[in-house]
């Protein structure tokens, strides 16, 4: 168990203990909730509200009884003084604890959560999570739309899997409906456009089908036509189907191979239609649908929720029919605790309703969605069906021109395959974490410039930080002002070296000992907002730090050695971290 899960615990057993012994009320077995004050202006490590709990019952003021519960605690170890302050119990932490945390976080890999240790190991069997995201339309380009969930998706994945679960990554095709159907009828009908070579050229034809088609009865019967031969599985509309799936993978690969991500399985909608009417016939016999007047399947959900269709007047199935299968397919192959959908808010109410029929059709999934939020440029909504779509491929390029442009006025001389690497992945951590900082449901409006700076809330800003832990253990190097064998001193050793720290070195190091915790509590919400939320309080806490404190030019020894090593520990929380996130760490900025 790591050491800041170990004291939450010693001081949760310290204040239940108390209250046991001071107070013969029902409402004393109460759990108490100890939460550690990271990162911000604190009067304590760590602080109770148990008093608050107990005020009601006891016909106490939380402040005298907060008092009392102090008086009752004794020190330990670790724990080196409680005391109580406007209805709080507070604790605050010894040196010995300060001393551990620096020692847990000079380890090169600190990956494995506290959740995971080895004692945990033997106790529990990783839970298999699918996590489904991107999800794009064949015959459509990745575009600024897709983003938001590719990258919240990659996180969340990677997040899961450092807290202990065994994720699979899924991404499921559009490659069936009306916005295919459309693309084949204007591959059938348009002769005057450019030769099919590109995703953009697909989106060509797309623009101009949905310009035209709903003022022509004709082209609208012929789509519908084109939709029943896809869900019929005709072998002239599949080889066109095929072509533009195979056009948009390639397309999408490309975009994947640049964000550094990759999924487990990857598979289209098509592949569920005549599981979807399965389904359907299942709803209809356990009188959950029923055929209205138009000749529709209709399930039964109101009032809860509006009643959905199943499948259309023809017989053909809808996303919403085949999304049924798909959850059918996942839990029969995969088996996993719990399956996670992300994709837009704007289908939070078509989620609702699949896993309400599921739950009727007495399916127990534990399905959850995350809809998030419009991610827009320049305050505008982007729709591809009028053309006005910025490609993820061109968002890129962009990110990546603005972080150019701030390295050129660092270092002028830096050029060619340096400055365009280094360029990019700075632009991509500009990107990411952009949209990760914010939580989920809040909007996002893209601004380039201040996406790429130096300074302030951006993945840029931590990409540095890391950059200047680095260069500070590089010139210790060189120096020969630590070896390399301090550095990476045994456990043994390390407690045999103590230290005294500062304020700022404590706050550093308490937010250090909460990387394991923070990982978990990010996992359980599905909010990777929440760790890049502790990566900028982490940088910022060691520039606080560095800004006051020499490392290089120390007063002493000892004191040089102590404060490389926290500046090691730091740059091993933020390397792994930024890892989390899918952003690439850089040796020079």
């Amino acid at each position: 168990m790591k050491i800041m899960e170990k004291i939450t615990e010693e001081c949760k057993e310290a204040v239940q203990n108390a209250v046991k012994q001071l107070y013969k009320t029902k409402e004393t077995n109460a759990i108490p909730r100890v939460e550690t004050n990271i990162g911000q202006n604190r009067k304590a490590d760590a602080s109770c509200s148990i008093a608050f709990q107990l005020s009601r019952e006891l016909k106490k003021s939380p402040v005298e009884i907060a008092e009392e519960i102090a008086k009752n605690i004794k020190p330990s170890e670790t724990i080196e003084k409680v005391s109580a302050l406007a209805g709080f119990v507070n604790f605050t932490f010894s040196q010995k604890y300060y001393q551990i945390a620096l020692n847990e976080n000079q380890k090169e890999d600190i990956k494995k959560s506290g959740k995971e240790t080895e004692k945990t190991k033997k106790e529990k069997t990783k839970q298999k999570v699918i996590i489904e995201y991107s999800c794009p339309n064949v015959g459509k380009p990745l575009h600024i739309g897709h983003i938001r969930g590719t990258i919240f998706g990659h996180a969340l994945k990677k997040i899961r899997e450092q807290d202990g679960d065994h994720v699979v990554s899924f991404n499921y095709l559009g490659d069936s409906g009306s916005q295919v159907a459309k693309l084949l009828l204007a591959l059938e009908i348009y002769k005057n456009l450019p030769v099919i070579k590109t995703e953009k050229d697909l989106l060509a034809y797309y623009v101009k089908i949905n310009a035209e088609i709903e003022q022509s009865e004709e082209l609208q019967k012929r789509q519908r036509e084109i939709l029943e031969a896809i869900e019929n599985g005709d072998k002239k509309i599949q080889a066109s189907l095929d072509k533009v799936r195979k056009l948009s993978i390639t397309a999408f690969d490309n975009s994947y191979d640049l964000l550094g991500v990759k999924f487990d399985e990857v598979i289209g909608e098509s592949a569920f239609i005549q599981d979807g009417r399965k389904v359907v016939q299942e709803a209809i016999e356990k009188k959950i649908a029923f055929k209205d007047k138009g000749g529709e399947i209709v399930a039964k959900l109101e009032p809860e929720l509006p009643n959905t269709i199943l499948t259309r007047s023809n017989g053909t199935t809808l996303y919403l029919t085949r999304d049924l299968a798909l959850a059918d397919y996942k839990f029969s192959k995969y088996k996993p605790s719990e399956s996670v959908n992300i994709t837009g808010s704007e289908q939070n109410t078509h989620f609702r309703q699949v896993y309400a029929i599921l739950q009727k059709l007495g399916r127990n999934y534990n399905n959850r969605h995350i809809g998030f939020g419009l991610l827009t440029f320049e305050g505008k909504k982007l729709a591809t069906r009028e053309g006005k779509v910025i490609l993820l491929a061109d968002i890129i390029e962009e990110a990546k021109q603005e972080a150019k442009e701030q390295i050129m006025q660092r270092e002028p001389s830096l050029k060619g395959k340096e400055l365009e690497e280094r360029s990019l992945a700075i632009g991509l951590a500009a990107l990411k974490f952009a949209v990760l900082k914010v939580s989920q449901e809040k909007n996002i409006v893209f601004n380039f410039k201040q996406m790429t700076s130096f300074e302030g809330d951006t993945g840029a800003y931590l990409q540095y930080s890391l950059v200047r832990c680095k260069s500070i253990l590089h010139k210790a190097s060189e120096e020969n002002a630590l070896e390399e064998k301090n550095i990476g001193k045994s456990k043994k050793q390390k407690h045999e070296e103590q230290y005294t720290f500062n304020s700022e070195e404590k706050e550093l190091l308490l937010l250090l000992s909460a990387f394991p915790v923070v990982v978990h509590n990010a996992s359980k919400s599905l909010a990777p907002h929440i760790l890049c939320d502790y990566l900028l309080k982490t940088a910022a806490a060691f520039s606080k730090f560095y800004s006051l404190h020499s490392v290089l030019n120390a007063e002493d020894e000892k004191t040089k050695t102590q404060r490389l090593e926290i500046v090691k520990a730091t740059a091993n929380v933020l390397e792994n971290g930024l890892n989390l996130l899918g952003i690439t760490t850089l040796e020079k900025m």
